[in-house]
């Protein structure tokens, strides 16, 4: 009797998915859209059709599906549901089984059915059909199995169909070139030189093709599912809270007894306005992502089918299809717009109990919370433009409504400025204004990058964290930070990714790794003339040796890796090279290979990519390169020791402007360390008078610092300018074997 109730419902389920959603019939001439939904042909789909024939639109998901000439006849009928049909005749078939004939013999009363063939067989067939080598593997059930395995919906298996072109030939190979079913003589006329092969030798490779991109699928309609789920929560707590505050106004008119009677039915009215309109909004909302809901499914279930009923060549002509589909899906899909846009965030605001003749028309509104937009979230653009350390910048913020009115209530607003090198984070001075507006005042105390948060209830504000560039006053240069002593006249320096600072110390021949506070940690090298250093994004170091024309790899444990360079002008080849530094955004090294007028572009592996520059002193032309370094647009900055300047170029050596001018009328003088901090703030060293001048990346002069002497802020001869992890400037004092940091 159990069983019985389990075939019923089975072939209820089975109905169903016989059902057309537009006219409630069973299917009559189904056509499948691109988008896996099936409609019957006429009228359900006839009537979609456009004015001028050219298309109609899913009745489901609203996919606009383009018509050929045929029209709707031109659409492709649907193998699955064909299939499903066939499994309702069996199955009808075999609960008629009263002298049921044998579909082989037609004589004997059928007591079996192949699924393979679809056929009713008698006792006798039955064993014939096991013995025939043809059908030997065929399944064979009795009629009281095949009346639950519609359960299962698998449809009898058929043969190979013929080729539309050669008909004489079964389609038994599949072209993957052109991704459909051909015939043998199909593969020397039309399909020569494309990739093909059986079905029965490829099926399996494209089902797990087929089946592996079904993943993204699943992923996308879980996060949909999920939403759906938020959007019913979202609609109970709007209920939920409509009545704790529809409790709340209730309460508090009470209290005003008679003459607030009547406001507080405007504001129950506006409470349900309000939570009406909320309501539609999320309905609008949900309906857009359950048609994304609908999308993933029918494509889920549509390739699920495909490949659970389908015949072999089938479920290979699908897959084209199906991975359009996918793909014109995943397009379209958008992980922020399936989330609940309307908020549950209104609440009751209580202005004031003045005397009820004055206060029972306003003391109370139903407001949302934290309805702010972008155009009027901030209205002082010099605040956000960038800041000096040590000055007072002021941002202003205006609250605003939904409605476009200024938020009038209080805000739980917070800001804190945080620079990116450092992490250092200093929270701003807030100061509320009249009508919802707001004053935010940062003061910071280091130069670099930066990024001002402003968040208001916990929420950041659009555009929130807003980019600050904080260029040095003259002031933080007076005195350095801290002085690293006792190194052998030290050259180039660079900061590794662990803020280790590496060395260059020229009286030693050696290059030297030092803790972010000047402990030595390691000495290794021994080299001719040592000049420039640069680490790569693994920490290997190299170094420029001058008078040895070449360029040395190490580890980052100081283990010698490899060399390359020799005297002369060709790749490769070096005349007195002085710097090198590290582009990270392509992972190559730019040497200033200074006696050939030239910057040369190797790879980390010192492999030659190209060369820019000639003699010269007009613009792109270099003489004497000595430094170079990177901004963050990824800009190349060029000292000129005999020009007295610096040019700035593109990656690829593309000239984009000079700079050399300073206060007063004066000029670099024998430029020759350069660095480059987060603001891109650009530090030159002036070696003809020991100090170093601060531009911006234009080329506008800030201010200069330094000058000869041995006191703290003094130098003799800059060999050596670098950023450390703290966006501090490293000065290589060579004079005084020291490093001064600023």
């Amino acid at each position: 009797m159990a069983e019985r109730v389990t075939t019923k419902e089975a072939l209820k389920k089975l109905d169903a998915q016989l059902e057309c959603s537009l006219c409630l019939d069973t299917f009559k001439q189904p056509k499948l859209l691109p988008c896996f939904h099936v409609f019957c042909k006429s009228p359900c789909l006839e009537k979609l059709v456009t004015k001028d024939g050219c298309s109609l639109t899913c009745p489901t998901c609203r996919h606009i599906v383009p018509l050929s000439e045929k029209g709707v006849a031109g659409l492709q009928s649907d193998f699955h549901i064909d299939h499903l049909f066939e499994i309702q005749d069996a199955f009808n078939k075999a609960e008629d089984d009263d002298d049921k004939n044998c579909g082989s013999c037609e004589d004997g009363k059928a007591t079996g059915y192949c699924n393979d063939c679809g056929d009713f067989l008698c006792d006798e067939c039955q064993v014939g059909h096991k013995r025939y080598k043809y059908t030997r593997n065929h399944t064979v059930i009795s009629l009281d199995e095949l009346k639950t395995q519609v359960t299962s919906l698998i449809p009898p298996k058929k043969a190979a169909p013929h080729c539309p072109k050669h008909s004489e030939n079964s389609l038994k190979i599949y072209c993957d070139t052109c991704s459909t079913l051909i015939c043998t003589d199909c593969t020397i006329r039309l399909h020569k030189d494309h990739n093909y092969d059986l079905v029965a030798d490829v099926l399996t490779k494209h089902k797990e093709k087929l089946v592996s991109s079904l993943k993204p699928v699943k992923e996308k309609l879980d996060s949909v599912q999920r939403a759906l789920q938020d959007f019913d929560t979202r609609v109970k707590a709007i209920h939920d809270q409509r009545a704790a505050i529809k409790a709340n106004i209730h309460k508090e008119i009470d209290e005003q007894h008679r003459l607030l009677d009547q406001r507080r039915a405007e504001l129950v009215g506006e409470l349900d306005m309000l939570t009406q309109q909320k309501l539609k909004d999320l309905a609008a909302q949900r309906d857009q992502v359950e048609i994304t809901q609908v999308k993933l499914t029918s494509c889920l279930e549509y390739a699920e089918g495909g490949l659970k009923t389908g015949t072999d060549g089938e479920v290979l002509e699908m897959k084209s299809s199906v991975i359009k589909r996918i793909k014109q899906i995943s397009t379209d899909f958008n992980p922020k717009t399936i989330q609940p846009e309307t908020k549950a965030d209104m609440e009751m605001i209580t202005k004031g109990k003045e005397p009820l003749q004055k206060a029972c028309g306003d003391f109370l509104e139903i407001e949302q919370r934290g309805s702010f937009s972008l155009e009027n979230s901030h209205t002082t653009e010099d605040g956000l433009k960038g800041a000096t350390t040590g000055e007072t910048k002021t941002v202003s913020f205006q609250a605003m409504t939904k409605s476009n009115k200024k938020f009038k209530n209080k805000l739980n607003l917070k800001a804190e400025l945080v620079h990116i090198m450092g992490k250092d984070r200093l929270k701003c001075e807030v100061m509320e204004q009249q009508h919802g507006q707001h004053k935010i005042n940062y003061h910071p105390m280091k130069r670099g990058k930066h990024e001002l948060h402003i968040t208001v209830n916990g929420d950041a504000v659009r555009g929130s964290p807003f980019p600050i560039a904080v260029a040095p006053s003259p002031q933080s240069f007076i005195k350095p930070s801290r002085v690293v002593r006792g190194l052998n006249k030290p050259r180039g320096t660079v900061s590794n990714s662990k803020g280790q600072l590496v060395v260059v110390e020229s009286g030693g021949a050696t290059v030297s790794v030092l803790t972010p506070k000047g402990q030595k940690i390691r000495t290794f090298g021994q080299m001719n003339n040592a000049h420039g250093v640069a680490v790569d994004k693994d920490d290997n170091i190299y170094v420029v040796e001058c008078s040895n024309n070449r360029v040395n790899k190490f580890s980052s444990d100081g283990e010698f890796v490899a060399a390359v360079g020799s005297q002369g002008s060709g790749n490769l080849q070096f005349s007195t090279p002085v710097g090198i530094c590290y582009n990270r955004r392509v992972n190559n090294l730019y040497v200033s290979d200074s006696e050939n007028h030239r910057i040369q572009v190797i790879s980390t592996e010192l492999k030659s990519i190209r060369c820019f520059g000639t003699l010269g002193n007009e613009n792109g032309q270099l003489h004497t390169p000595y430094y170079a370094t990177f901004d963050s647009a990824n800009n190349l900055y060029v000292t000129e020791y005999a020009n007295n300047r610096v040019q700035v170029f593109t990656a690829e050596g593309q000239f984009l402007r000079t700079f050399s001018q300073k206060a007063n009328g004066q000029k670099l003088n024998l430029p020759w360390a350069i660095a480059i901090d987060s603001s891109d703030t650009v530090y030159v060293s002036d070696n003809g008078l020991h100090h170093v001048s601060v531009f911006t990346s234009q080329g506008a002069y800030i201010t200069t610092f330094g000058g000869f002497g041995m006191k703290e802020g003094q130098f003799n001869s800059i060999y050596g300018l670098s950023i450390d992890r703290n966006d501090s400037v490293v000065v290589s004092d060579q004079g005084n074997k020291r490093l001064q940091i600023f």
